[in-house]
């Protein structure tokens, strides 16, 4: 499995942070991945650090390691797509009336709609490093897409939609807004599927699947 971005980061202490033993790692970047080869040092630091956290095996030997250990733990499976500075953009985006699409200003950006621009010290930062788009529905943001961080100009997507106003496609105008826009500037977007309904909407936009993946709760 190659490093997701979110790894990349803190390997590149952009986000997360990484601790290293003598043949493993451990590294907490809003999943837990576990690297190289389990042993006791690392081993003990997942049960005591790492229960109820999402875990990604890296590596077999992890994969094998957590099965015996945690035969009880609760597995999803993820699809990571492959990363893309190309894609399709759906020609008809329109929204439904009342609904108004617009990129992330400094006024969307700092309330931080979803949790979504956290990651970035500053909205000049999220400008020159991220992108995203938002829609409005009588004031309110109900849906937005955007950079949930930027490493060497490559980001991570991020898409919510309020509850109350979902099967609207708004996410899918607030993505093809960003992408666009991440086309234009050259820079590539990561997409990690949470689920089969976000793995068919990324291949809408042209994402081609690269690896499935369990996640382990323990």
């Amino acid at each position: 499995m190659n490093k997701p971005l979110l790894y990349q980061a803190a390997m590149q202490n952009v986000y997360g942070k990484q601790e290293q033993f003598t043949r493993s790692s451990i590294t907490d970047a809003l999943f837990v991945y576990l690297d190289g080869e389990p042993e006791p040092e690392s081993i003990a630091r997942v049960e005591s650090h790492f229960r109820n956290r999402p875990l990604v095996c890296m590596t077999g030997a992890w994969e094998e390691q957590i099965k015996a250990q945690y035969p009880d733990a609760a597995v999803y499976w993820r699809t990571m797509m492959k990363p893309a500075c190309r894609f399709t953009i759906p020609e008809n985006t329109e929204l439904p009336k009342g609904y108004f699409l617009t990129g992330m200003d400094k006024v969307s950006f700092e309330q931080h709609p979803f949790s979504h621009g956290e990651n970035y010290s500053s909205f000049a930062a999220f400008h020159a490093e991220g992108s995203g788009a938002v829609v409005y529905y009588g004031g309110e943001i109900v849906a937005a897409a955007s950079s949930f961080l930027s490493v060497n100009k490559e980001v991570e997507l991020d898409v919510s939609t309020k509850e109350t106003h979902r099967e609207k496609k708004l996410a899918s105008a607030c993505i093809a807004w960003m992408l666009q826009d991440c086309m234009r500037r050259g820079i590539t977007v990561h997409w990690d599927a949470q689920n089969e309904v976000s793995r068919h909407l990324a291949e809408k936009f042209g994402f081609e699947a690269e690896t499935k993946y369990s996640v382990y709760w323990v």
